[in-house]
């Protein structure tokens, strides 16, 4: 039959049919990623739907009143998708604080709040373009970020058809054209910003709303057409077919490294337009069949719930089970997710949305029950932080008392290799704050992100300072900036921080084998140099992560590169008169063992074997021994005992994250050994 496309004719299968691939997509991508590579399409899926859905709504309501009631419109949304989503924030929330670490608390916690209130999507951009916060662990609400997306769709998408409908009044003007040019302009707009940001900043492209509202355009200006194309028979059949087509070979071709949302999301998108425009063909060749079958609809009306209910326990079970999951668990999280998701359709969605006491009343009353729900919702997220930035003015007051007194941090580690018992009983900072535990130069003022160009500097030490010290490389330098900027105070040296996340200050940059684009870091490394080079620097004080791959000219790992480039870039500067000190890595401490800490009921056993700790290829040795002027400061019998590398050392929680960065109590408390290493570099500078 042919099928107007209106909501109001009844659920179509189609569209049901869609939404069941679309979420039980994301839903085995989650589970076995290895074999659903490019499930997360499922997503844009839903966007192009509830383009289409919600234009089509808007459009009608426009024909009938000539306007749109927005409070209405967002009184009905809000009755529609709040109720599930609180109720599962809540109970993600609580899950985390009873099973999941302390340490993790914050990173959690903070998630589940700006989920609670849909702006999660912006959250995780700003984190996924952040060195450090790229390390973190994905929370259990971390899928929130497109329910964000659809909301902020659902708040401004009115607001620019009642601008068009306005416009058109005042000018005489078709309302349907009018509105029709304006979601055009923005959806094409859209579609070129996300393309060009999925090259130039993949992290944030994939989470801001303005790289996906071309996907809600493009099933919005599908909501223009008055009818299917169901009765054209074998064109139908044909169509629909394709449009599934699409979906399979992207849900299967797709994976982690495809750019995305940028070319590559138009094979999806395509195809949910194809199915929708094709509608429930009456060809016998048609999937429409397929569309109608019980399991299908089932999935297509429930899928908004599983949706909600299927990422919590795949992060949150890990931390019950103590281990990975495996393929029964998998199984029974799925048919969980099944279970959770009908019973909130049956006792949460539909009583939410039918309720006489909130559809037979104004919207106000909509409007206060959510205000009402939203706080209590954020309760226990909010609470938890609460208690974690206690800790954390807590942990420093401890620090503050205890550093350089005997036996705290890398004072507790005794010339034959044993571990004191210190005074302070308490662990510092507390595990659960460790990743907040940054040197001041954390700023957007002091950092340039792996993928930001630019070269920026921050002055530490005595800024009036009669030698001029230039400190110079990613991450793994900056994290001595406390401890520097102190010895820089006490020595008269004014220290100017030139600081890249994941870009090494290397001669062989051109050959590093990075996950980041390398053309920001060979801009860098070339613009620093040159400043070094003229600015009239007496010494230079460097450092990189251990672990960088170098390849020579046929792509091949070559260590020969990798040290001959820290060779060289020194040389430029020793030349120049100018003597380098370079601080060896710290050792590795793998996130196991941070969390260790916190689960344990002996947290000194947490940590790794020496030879673990630095079983990454490091370069600097190696370099300091073909090199002149150059002194090589090693404090990592600071670190480990002779044969064993602690999570805590000294009641002090030596790692803030997977990266192995210190966190900053541990590396004032490093400050007397890496002065006495930096004396021959610091007579050789007074000179």
């Amino acid at each position: 039959m042919t099928s107007r496309m209106k909501a109001a004719r009844g659920v179509r299968g189609d569209i049901q049919a869609l939404r069941a691939f679309a979420v039980m997509a994301v839903v085995l991508y989650h589970l076995w990623p290895m074999h659903v590579p490019g499930g997360y399409i499922g997503v844009d899926a839903f966007f192009v739907i509830s383009g289409f859905l919600i234009t089509s709504h808007l459009l009608r309501e426009v024909d009938r009143s000539g306007k749109v009631d927005l409070p209405q419109f967002w009184a009905r949304r809000v009755r529609r998708l709040l109720p599930a989503s609180l109720l599962v924030v809540v109970v993600s929330a609580v899950a985390v604080l009873v099973w999941v670490p302390r340490e993790l608390w914050q990173t959690f916690l903070q998630d589940t709040i700006a989920a609670t209130v849909y702006v999660l999507n912006w959250a995780l951009a700003a984190q996924a373009v952040d060195y450090l916060a790229a390390e973190s662990a994905a929370s259990p609400v971390q899928h929130y970020w497109s329910l964000s997306v659809e909301e902020q769709f659902y708040l401004i998408w009115p607001l620019l058809i009642v601008g068009a409908t306005w416009f058109a009044v005042r000018t005489g003007r078709s309302r349907r054209s009018a509105i029709f040019g304006v979601l055009a302009v923005i959806t094409v707009a859209s579609l070129i910003y996300g393309i060009v940001l999925t090259w130039t900043d993949p992290a944030a492209a994939y989470f801001i709303t303005p790289t996906r509202a071309w996907q809600f355009g493009a099933g919005a200006l599908l909501a223009f057409v008055s009818t299917t194309l169901a009765n054209r028979g074998g064109l139908s059949a044909l169509m629909s077919w394709a449009g599934m087509a699409a979906l399979v070979v992207s849900t299967f071709a797709y994976g982690s490294g495809t750019p995305f949302p940028g070319v590559a999301a138009l094979l999806p998108v395509a195809g949910v337009l194809l199915v929708v425009l094709a509608g429930e063909s009456n060809h016998p060749l048609a999937p429409t069949r397929l569309y109608n079958l019980t399991p299908v609809r089932w999935l297509g009306d429930n899928s908004y719930s599983i949706y909600l209910w299927h990422w919590p326990p795949i992060v949150i079970v890990p931390y019950i089970i103590g281990g990975e999951l495996d393929w029964r668990h998998k199984l029974v999280i799925l048919a969980a997710t099944l279970v959770l998701a009908w019973l909130t359709k049956i006792y949460v969605e539909d009583p939410a949305r039918q309720a006489p006491a909130l559809t037979a009343r104004r919207p106000r009353v909509t409007y206060a029950v959510l205000v009402g729900a939203t706080a209590l919702a954020l309760v226990a997220p909010v609470a938890g932080v609460q208690v974690i930035n206690a800790q954390e003015r807590e942990s420093q007051q401890i620090a503050e008392e205890a550093i350089g007194t005997d036996c705290f941090g890398a004072a507790s580690i005794q010339a034959d290799g044993t571990l004191c018992t210190p005074d302070v009983t308490e662990i510092v900072p507390e595990p659960a704050v460790a990743e907040d535990d940054l040197p001041p130069v954390y700023t957007d003022e002091c950092r340039v992100q792996p993928e930001g160009e630019g070269v920026k500097e921050c002055v530490l030490g005595d800024p009036n300072g009669d030698r001029s010290i230039a400190m110079v490389g990613d991450s793994h330098v900056a994290q001595w900036a406390t401890p520097l900027t102190e010895i820089g105070k006490a020595n008269g040296w004014r220290i100017t921080l030139f600081f890249k996340g994941a870009c090494p200050f290397t001669a062989a940059i051109e050959n590093l084998d990075s996950t980041f684009d390398e053309t920001t870091c060979i801009a860098w490394n070339a613009e620093v140099t040159d400043r070094i080079l003229k600015g009239g620097f007496d010494g230079v004080v460097t450092s990189a992560r251990a672990g960088y791959t170098f390849v020579d000219d046929a792509g091949q790992p070559d260590r020969g590169v990798a040290v001959g480039g820290f060779r060289d870039r020194w040389a430029e500067f020793t030349a120049a008169g100018m003597p380098v000190a370079t601080l060896a890595d710290t050792p590795r401490m793998p996130d196991p063992a941070r969390e260790c800490v916190t689960t344990s009921d002996d947290p000194a056993s947490c940590g790794v074997p020496r030879a673990e700790a630095y079983e990454l290829p490091e370069y600097f040795h190696a370099a300091v021994r073909e090199a002149e002027d150059v002194t090589l400061v090693d404090v990592g019998d600071r670190f480990c005992t002779e044969d064993f590398c602690p999570a805590v050392v000294g009641s002090v929680f030596v790692y803030r994250d997977g990266s192995s960065h210190m966190t900053d109590t541990f590396a004032r408390t490093l400050q007397p050994w890496l002065e006495e290493g930096l004396r021959p570099f610091a007579a050789a500078v007074s000179n």
